[in-house]
Formats: C-alpha cells, sequence, structure tokens
C-alpha cells in the first residue's frame, strides 16, 4: 500500500488551446466532486483575476464522473478539464491532477469557494518576496450562503487561519489582519499553494492516498515541518470558503465521516512519529477528537451535545485505528 500511485485509471483529459507554456507561472486545480451548484462561482472568481490569464492555467477535475458541467469549459484557453472514471478522494485526486500542472507554483482549491480578484496575484507575489516559504496558504474566511462576498471589494480587516492545537488538531480561528506572511505550523489542504520543487524533500509525494479524504493536509504540513522549507498565511490573497455543507447530512453518513475523519488524524501521527512518542501523545491526540467536533471551523461557540457524541465514539475510533495500521503494515 504505498503512499501515492499513480492509477492505470483511464483519465479523459481534454487538450486546450493555451497561451506559450513559458508564461504559466501557477497552475490551479479544482477538484470536484458532486459540485454542479458551486461550478459557475468558483470557476467565475478564477476566470477574473488581477493576474494576467496568460500566466495562469485552471485544472478542473471531475472526481467520479459527478460533475459533469465543467466539460462545457474544456475550449477555453490555459484551462484543462480532466474526468475521473472513479471517485479518487481528495488525496488521489489532487496528486493525479498535479501531473497535468505546467509552472513551478500550484494552486489547489475546493468547489466551494470563491476567491477574491487579487488572490492569484498576491499569491504569486508572495513567494518571489519570500525564497524560503514553500507553501503559502491564502486567508480563508469562512462564510454561509447566506453571506454576501464581494470578488472586487475591500479586504476585510481579519485573517483566518490555522494552528495545531496540543490535542492534535487544526484549529481555525480569525485574527486582525497582518501586512507580511504570517509563519504556521499548518497549512490547509483548501486554497494552498505551493513550489512543485518541495515535494522531493517531503518524500516525492503531495497527499498520502490512503488517507483518501481528510487529514491529508495535516500529514503533508507535519512533512513540511520537518524541512527547511517555511509554511505562510498571506493575509492579501483571500478566499471565502461556503461551509454549509459541512453540518449536514443524515446522522449516518455523519457518524462515518467521524469515524473516517477521526481516525485519519491518529493515522497521520503514527505515520509521522517515532513509535514511542506516538504513544506518549496518543491520550492528548484522542482527547482532541470530542474537542475538534465540538468546535466546528467558522462555528462560533462550544457543542456539547457533538462533544459527547464525538466522546461516545472514540472507542469505536481506535478499533478503526488498529485495523488500518494492521492493513497499511
Amino acid at each position: 500500500h504505498p503512499r501515492w500511485a499513480t492509477s492505470n485509471l483511464q483519465i479523459n483529459l481534454m487538450s486546450q488551446p493555451s497561451a506559450s507554456i513559458e508564461d504559466i507561472k501557477l497552475a490551479v486545480i479544482v477538484l470536484f466532486f458532486f459540485g454542479e451548484r458551486w461550478v459557475k462561482t468558483c470557476i467565475d472568481s478564477l476566470e477574473n483575476q488581477t493576474l494576467s490569464r496568460a500566466n495562469y492555467e485552471i485544472i478542473l477535475a471531475d472526481n467520479g464522473g459527478s460533475t459533469p458541467s465543467v466539460e462545457k469549459y474544456s475550449g477555453r484557453p490555459n484551462t484543462k478539464v480532466i474526468t475521473y472514471p472513479q471517485n479518487l478522494g481528495f488525496a488521489g485526486g489532487n496528486n493525479q491532477a498535479l501531473s497535468h500542472a505546467a509552472g513551478e507554483l500550484v494552486l489547489l482549491m475546493n468547489q466551494d469557494a470563491v476567491v477574491h480578484n487579487g488572490c492569484l496575484h498576491e499569491l504569486v507575489t508572495a513567494f518571489d518576496l519570500d525564497p524560503r516559504a514553500g507553501a503559502v496558504s491564502a486567508n480563508m474566511l469562512m462564510v454561509s450562503q447566506k453571506d454576501r462576498v464581494s470578488q472586487d471589494g475591500p479586504l476585510p480587516g481579519i485573517t483566518g487561519q490555522y494552528k495545531l492545537s496540543r490535542l492534535g488538531y487544526a484549529q481555525y480561528f480569525t485574527c486582525k489582519t497582518d501586512s507580511g506572511l504570517i509563519p504556521v505550523d499548518f497549512v490547509s489542504g483548501n486554497a494552498l499553494c505551493f513550489r512543485k520543487c518541495l515535494l522531493k524533500d517531503v518524500g516525492n509525494f503531495l497527499f498520502d492516498e490512503r488517507l483518501g479524504s481528510y487529514a491529508e493536509d495535516l500529514d503533508l504540513s507535519l512533512r513540511l515541518k520537518q524541512t527547511a522549507w517555511d509554511m505562510r498565511v498571506h493575509p492579501q490573497a483571500l478566499v471565502y470558503h461556503y461551509r454549509d455543507d459541512a453540518f449536514t447530512g443524515h446522522p449516518i453518513q455523519q457518524l462515518k465521516k467521524l469515524l473516517h475523519v477521526s481516525s485519519n488524524r491518529l493515522l497521520v501521527y503514527y505515520n509521522n512519529l517515532p513509535l514511542s512518542i506516538f504513544l506518549l501523545k496518543l491520550p492528548a491526540l484522542i482527547l482532541g477528537i470530542p474537542f475538534k467536533v465540538a468546535r466546528p471551523d467558522g462555528v462560533p461557540g462550544f457543542k456539547f451535545f457533538n462533544f459527547l457524541v464525538a466522546l461516545g465514539c472514540v472507542p469505536i475510533i481506535v478499533v478503526c485505528l488498529c485495523l488500518r495500521i494492521f492493513h497499511h503494515n
């Protein structure tokens, strides 16, 4: 079970007219999974940027053929449309799309996001100004579909970012906007921009495909911390992330997601820490499971009911972890 692998899937890649490949500075990858309602808002915001359209390409990846409307963008310059015959997960889908990316910089975007029109220019400029920056996250603000967002309006006075808590999970928070790049110890997989050259320093792969979806950015962040590259958040590179869907779904689906996400997080630490340190840290990591569920990203307050439900699931999550460790070994 390799951490990543190039699949033998028959991928449908639609070649498009494009500018000179030498002009491409940035490749933007958007992975769609049952994302029909997000297609227009997301792609329109990416096409309406202050960065010259000749300097970046957009790669639209349809995971499992679940979002067929992305194919209508296949005739546009500097645009590639990829269709996977099956769902490869967030990790596998982005790994596959990365192999089609031109340029040295790559930006990963979630489908349920709107990009401020100066974001791409700000990200490209950030890497020019800071040669030690290997990964730069956008300023990600959580919004609801009820909120009005402006793609070309003034930047808000706050910066959304993550930090790793002592309990092992990534905690989202906002703070007053800083004028420069902010050092961080975790970079989210959504709105993550990185230099392709850093991959050789983190095992020659982007995401661990054994994780499927969730916690693959935690794994990448832990591997990056072992290198000379810095991780940053750029306050002037703004992305709005819609979070309504994160709290919906059938209770059984929510339970399955809890088991998968939480065991993924534990598995990441098992893979990245010496066994003795992992065992010492394990009680705190387990305690972090209900605390993370009780504090959803972008939602104020402490959800005590969520805490109790997650706490009751801890024994099952630990069993899932043991089974996955045995399977992976």
